[in-house]
């Protein structure tokens, strides 16, 4: 019976995410906060708790997994300010 147990396959709780299982390596670029992952994607998977009254995000942790490559990111939060790309971006002024 447990020769039946290992060798079956790991499936994750949420099947869009399957193909993190499959990745060689992941990267982490925890640090500086950022909007977008390296690989271009701007969805993250967080840690959240929700307010019982707003139901908004009342906390979130600050550590994000990237959707699409699964690269570990830090994520921004309103203390950090302005996007730093927007702002040291030459159309910013415009």
């Amino acid at each position: 019976m447990l020769r039946r147990w290992r060798n079956r396959k790991a499936v994750h709780p949420l099947p869009w995410m399957q193909h993190l299982f499959h990745a060689a390596s992941t990267s982490d670029y925890r640090g500086i906060p950022t909007y977008v992952c390296p690989c271009g994607s701007d969805m993250f998977l967080i840690g959240a708790i929700f307010d019982d009254e707003t139901q908004e995000p009342g906390m979130y942790l600050l550590d994000g997994v990237c959707m699409v490559c699964g690269a570990i990111v830090s994520v921004p939060c309103p203390a950090d300010g302005p996007d730093p790309l927007e702002a040291n971006d030459d159309m910013y002024h415009l």
